[in-house]
């Protein structure tokens, strides 16, 4: 009963977040007609996400597309919420209730490991084109603890390039208490499993580092430095570690959280980012749609958006050159073997292949996606984008069909933008 006593209260709380002083789209509006895009890949895009959601791998899902600086579609689709979760204090049991929400295009999502690109690689980059890093000095000689253990041979490049020897994860959740003890763990008692730059292994303790080393650098704690070198002037005004409460509310829940009795609502999925305080190089931003496409948009123009400039030509460039071997990628993470490595972000294969791992249709495009079913690709040939944002953990992470979300949409928006018969779709099995 009492979560039935809250829904008016959440409805309405809704209502007061989104109407009345809604701000213009931050980006102008274009037809599919008029953008050079085939209208009915488009629509086969949603239509691929829609038949998810109605299989239950996903809640829901906020899609938009954009080419040549504007949108060409932006469109919800399915509940933000599909089910109440509680444990009974009787019988320890788990009920699902479904109380769906619908979901809006404002909705805020946990974007879990897309984190890492658009705080941490972007505050690297900035950090990198001020001068105060270098891609190839030892991360001991900003972080003097980090160099135990082995660790002194390890470059800042390692780090944004997932070749530094670390481990892919570690459940500091389990056994520290605060973002310190987290920090000392990884410095003192984290050894390498192999060494550096010999192969790619994707790693969440590589993206945790290198959110300290911002710290350490810029004397400011993650959030803080990239709200105010990266949000705030480029007018992302929902995107933040820490939403308050007010902003919780018109957020996507994630999985049921045992401490909370309930379904996580605006605190972050990963429980090694709550173990952080719920800032961490490696997760804990949320955002929505809009903000991400102002994000893409500033990308495509090479490191400006409406006259703010945010990094130069020149640091873009280096950021997306690829720089790690096939070799190094063949030896590590299977799921990234066909994808280049650039700093921080994946590129395509060379046959530029849009498949399980999303993509766009040049060997130029670049992307991440997130554990929680976040997805955002670039494609500066085409000068387009195309940003994928649901909460396919919910109600429960072995219900998700994440994949089946980015082939579906990429395939089709790929197929939109060139023709069906010049996109290299992965085989399904």
């Amino acid at each position: 009963m009492r979560y039935l006593f809250y829904c008016p209260f959440f409805f309405l709380s809704l209502f007061v977040a989104n109407a009345g002083g809604q701000e213009a789209d931050p980006l102008p509006w274009t037809t599919a007609w008029d953008a050079g895009m085939d209208i009915e890949f488009i629509n086969k895009a949603f239509d691929e996400v829609d038949k998810v959601i109605q299989a239950k791998g996903a809640p829901g899902a906020v899609g938009a597309i954009i080419k040549d600086g504007s949108f060409v579609a932006r469109r919800a689709l399915g509940n933000m919420q599909s089910n109440i979760i509680y444990r009974s204090a009787e019988t320890g049991q788990i009920t699902y209730t479904p109380i769906p929400e619908p979901m809006l295009e404002s909705t805020l999502f946990d974007l879990a490991s897309v984190t890492k690109m658009i705080a941490t690689t972007t505050s690297m980059m900035i950090l990198l084109e001020r001068g105060k890093i270098e891609l190839d000095k030892p991360v001991c000689a900003y972080i003097p603890e980090f160099g135990a253990r082995g660790k002194e041979k390890i470059a800042v490049r390692h780090l944004l390039t997932h070749t530094s020897g670390l481990p892919a994860w570690f459940p500091f959740y389990l056994d520290c208490v605060n973002r310190e003890e987290v920090f000392q763990m990884i410095y003192e008692d984290v050894d390498l499993v192999y060494k550096p730059g010999e192969k790619r292994i994707y790693s969440d303790l590589g993206f945790i580092t290198l959110g300290r080393l911002v710290e350490v650098v810029s004397g400011e704690r993650l959030d803080r430095y990239a709200k105010k070198n990266i949000f705030e002037p480029l007018g992302m005004k929902d995107t933040t570690y820490l939403p308050w409460k007010r902003e919780r509310l018109y957020s996507a829940p994630t999985e049921y959280d045992p401490l909370r009795n309930r379904a996580l609502r605006g605190i972050v999925h990963d429980e090694n980012a709550r173990s952080l305080g719920g800032v961490s190089g490696h997760a804990g931003l949320f955002s929505t749609v809009n903000d991400l496409a102002v994000f893409a948009q500033m990308l495509l123009n090479k490191g400006e958006f409406k006259g703010v400039r945010i990094l130069s030509e020149k640091t873009i460039e280096t950021m997306l050159t690829p720089q790690i071997t096939d070799e190094a990628m063949k030896k590590g993470s299977g799921f990234l073997q066909t994808r280049k490595q650039l700093l921080g972000w994946w590129g395509m294969d060379d046959a530029v292949t849009i498949g399980d791992m999303g993509g766009l249709p040049s060997v130029k495009a670049f992307g991440h996606s997130g554990f929680t079913g976040t997805m955002i690709c670039i494609d500066p040939e085409h000068k387009a984008a195309a940003i994928l944002l649901t909460n396919a953990v919910h109600p429960r992470r072995e219900d998700t069909q994440k994949m089946k979300l980015y082939n579906g949409f990429y395939l089709n928006v790929s197929k939109s933008l060139v023709g069906e018969k010049n996109v290299n779709a992965a085989p399904q099995d």
